[in-house]
């Protein structure tokens, strides 16, 4: 190999760096047009993203319909009578004389036990409590039960709770039936009542027997 001049070697060298700077550019460049070929990633919220879950299921539903002051009234009334014709009823299993009254009693436990349950669901979804103890008027009704035994048993319970509170009660029923709004607690109406009614009779007959 001949020996460069001084004006060849800063040629050669001038040359060298050029070719090292192009080889050193063009995997940038390369990258730069992949980054630009490149298709975007799916953006979910962009107006064409699909809708997996139409129906909203596992989401939050929107609040349900608040109770009225006529539908409270109506709902705490119904919570206390139920809960003294329980209270009053479990008094017959050991007060009662006749088997008729006390299969009346049990029946009334049983189904107003169940009546309370629902209404306590009714009441929850509205963000309603329900009261858990007597009226005043209530708690002295009991009271008195609590003081007799056999015979005089039978014919107060037949009276006090068998018949006046069962038509008190269905009259507030009707009345609430006719004035609420709420799907769900007209329905629990609907499903009380009737059972209300063959209370009623069912003490009724005892009168009659």
């Amino acid at each position: 190999m001949k020996h460069l001049t001084l004006h060849g070697w800063a040629a050669y060298t001038a040359a060298f760096t050029v070719l090292a700077g192009a080889l050193t550019l063009a995997p940038a460049a390369q990258a730069a047009d992949d980054l630009h070929d490149a298709k975007p990633s799916r953006n979910i919220t962009a107006p064409e993203a699909r809708n997996d879950n139409p129906e909203g299921e596992g989401m939050a539903k929107s609040a349900p319909m608040a109770l009225g002051k006529a539908d409270r009234a109506f709902v705490t009334k119904a919570a206390t009578g139920g809960l003294f014709e329980v209270e009053a009823s479990r008094l017959a299993a050991s007060r009662a004389a006749d088997p008729r009254v006390k299969a009346l009693a049990a029946r009334l436990v049983r189904d107003h036990a169940e009546a309370h349950d629902a209404l306590h669901r009714v009441a929850l979804a509205h963000n309603y409590p329900l009261p858990d103890q007597l009226s005043e008027d209530q708690r002295a009704l009991v009271a008195q039960l609590a003081g007799l035994q056999g015979k005089a048993f039978d014919s107060a319970f037949r009276q006090r709770v068998g018949i006046d509170a069962h038509v008190a009660s269905i009259k507030l029923f009707e009345r609430g039936s006719r004035s609420t709004r709420v799907p769900d607690l007209k329905a629990w109406i609907a499903a009380t009542l009737p059972k209300m009614r063959e209370h009623l009779k069912q003490a009724r007959a005892l009168t009659s027997a």
